[in-house]
């Protein structure tokens, strides 16, 4: 390795902000013009470092930001004490730097305009844009009524989006990511266990000693400190269950990898059920302590054995008996993990279900390695004025 090249290692894994807190970097580099010139120009400026949090998606990790002293934001770190990141930020978050300096970034409301015939946009003010939305809205509730105006709205961003629209006198809010996501499970998981999952789940992959993955794809998104928590299972000797006709990412880390025909997951899991049943290895004090109709479960899948189940998901008998003693064998520390985007083929809620009811069954419930029951804290509402209420009158067009 060439002495040029040991040099571009170290300031590499030093960093840049590391190199300006530093005024000894100078001579850890020796004499090379291109680096002394880089470390004098970095040296003499402070960084500010301010509390924000990542909003590319719902995990909405905490994180520090970085400016220097012309207010450039220079880096983006995650912080240490934020269960969602565990000081981590994923290459969306890291990239918040690059999101905020991209020449093609939307600084300045645009209004269209026609110009030569062609639509276009002009550069307005903050108060020339609000007040033309204002002013349009206005004359769509004095014309057509306050609800006849709809927001279509996601995430923790559409919450102030509706209270808007609950001021100005429209309750014609929806949110279509509820059903293309996680709708169905929560309405499987709220009839089977009493209560919905919630955002982000309450599972501690950390310390589970076996991990069921089906339809769920951990290790491909970015949900930050779930990636995180598997990747430590998996150090730590945690058994991988992975349910995908395609090798996935997870299939590729896992004990064991069931290439499942598409659209037979409850078939599988009704099999699992079975065996767990049928050989005795449930939990039977958590079952007889907290769950109902247990005998007729029993009864329902007593049919459904893993022969039965093989001619549906083409994964033979052997392997779900000893993929099903395996999460027995872990329990309660196991999880059947609940997944997300989980609208796929049109029983999505009985699918959820069957997910809940195989959890119950190894009492993974409030335990160690399983699920755990999420504590918060109320923080107090903003104050503001009444909301008005919407009327939905008849109105002529």
């Amino acid at each position: 390795m060439t002495t040029s090249r040991r040099k571009f290692i170290k300031i590499s894994a030093l960093g840049l902000g590391a190199v300006a807190a530093s005024t000894t970097a100078i001579n850890m580099f020796g004499s090379n013009s291109y680096i002394d010139e880089l470390v004098k120009k970095n040296v003499s400026k402070k960084f500010k470092r301010t509390a924000t949090y990542c909003e590319v998606c719902f995990w909405k990790c905490a994180a520090w930001t970085y400016t220097n002293e012309d207010g450039e934001i220079k880096k983006i770190i995650g912080n240490d004490n934020d269960p969602h990141c565990y000081g981590r930020l994923c290459p969306r978050g890291t990239g918040g730097v690059g999101m905020y300096n991209d020449e093609d970034r939307l600084k300045t409301p645009l209004i269209r305009i026609t110009v030569n015939g062609e639509d276009t946009f002009r550069k307005a003010s903050w108060d020339e844009a609000l007040d033309l939305i204002a002013s349009k809205f206005k004359d769509i509730k004095e014309t057509y009524g306050a609800e006849s105006v709809a927001l279509i709205k996601h995430g923790a961003p559409g919450s102030h989006f509706e209270h808007l629209f609950k001021a100005f006198g429209s309750d014609t809010i929806a949110e279509p990511a509820y059903a293309q996501c996680r709708g169905p499970r929560e309405t499987g998981f709220s009839l089977t266990f009493g209560s919905w999952i919630g955002s982000p789940e309450p599972t501690d992959i950390r310390d589970t000693k076996c991990l069921v993955l089906i339809g769920s794809h951990i290790g491909e998104n970015m949900h930050n400190s779930q990636v995180q928590e598997m990747s430590d299972a998996i150090d730590n000797g945690a058994t991988i269950i992975t349910v995908d006709p395609r090798l996935s990412t997870a299939a590729s880390k896992s004990k064991f990898w069931l290439a499942i025909k598409p659209a037979t997951d409850i078939a599988l899991m009704l099999s699992w059920m079975n065996v767990i049943i049928e050989e005795g290895i449930y939990d039977k004090e958590y079952i007889n302590k907290y769950a109902t109709g247990f005998d007729e479960l029993k009864k329902h899948v007593s049919q459904f054995t893993p022969e039965w189940a093989y001619g549906i998901t083409t994964i033979k008998p052997e392997v779900i008996r000893e993929t099903a003693r395996a999460m027995a064998h872990a329990a309660p520390s196991v999880i059947i993990h609940p997944g997300r985007h989980v609208v796929w083929y049109g029983d999505d809620s009985q699918r959820a279900r069957a997910m809940a009811i195989l959890n119950a069954l190894l009492g993974s419930w409030g335990r160690r390695g399983g699920f755990y029951f999420k504590e918060a804290i109320k923080v107090p509402d903003f104050p503001a004025p009444p909301l008005a209420l919407p009327k939905f009158e008849a109105r002529k067009v």
